[in-house]
């Protein structure tokens, strides 16, 4: 089976679709699409989430395998990763530890690929998710070369930048 047939502007909206569900509803706020990059093929520099400093970065992962094969990846600072699990959790700062954080990551990633995989399974493209995977660093590059596909989405959410890239692979 090869790449489903859907351009990249309605990848670009089904992306933007899922994310922005992720933030309406766990966060209560807004996302905005900023643009999107296609790194198919070459490799992915470390992704742009502004600001001079590298600060600590949470990225959180969930595949899904089926009739089409793909990761969706979510970078987000810490800082704003910290703001997320005290928003979701409703815990104090004293409270919201590393683990928490994490799970957090996690859990955002796993509603957004999910949500992105339900719009694939509209079109006749089902598949099922991947346990979500979070890893965190102040330097993290994703390795996608061989893959068909990676486009990288730009967004922001409160003046704070957030990346999520979309990999998609075909099926041996």
């Amino acid at each position: 089976m090869s790449l489903p047939d859907i351009p990249d502007e309605e990848l670009h909206q089904l992306t933007t679709n899922a994310l922005s569900n992720v933030f309406g509803t766990m966060l209560e706020s807004e996302v905005q699409f900023r643009g999107a990059a296609d790194y198919s093929g070459q490799k992915a520099p470390f992704p742009d989430l502004g600001g001079a400093e590298k600060n600590m970065i949470f990225v959180g992962s969930v595949g899904f395998v089926g009739s089409v094969n793909g990761v969706i990846y979510l970078y987000m600072k810490s800082a704003f990763a910290e703001s997320a699990a005290k928003k979701i959790t409703g815990l104090d700062d004293e409270d919201v530890d590393f683990e928490i954080v994490s799970d957090v990551c996690g859990e955002m990633t796993n509603v957004f690929a999910g949500g992105f995989k339900n719009s694939l399974a509209d079109r006749g493209y089902n598949s099922v998710l991947t346990i979500p995977t979070v890893l965190s660093g102040d330097e993290l590059y994703i390795s996608t070369l061989g893959v068909v596909k990676h486009i990288r989405h730009n967004f922001a959410s409160g003046g704070v930048e957030i990346v999520a890239d979309l990999v998609l692979a075909e099926q041996s």
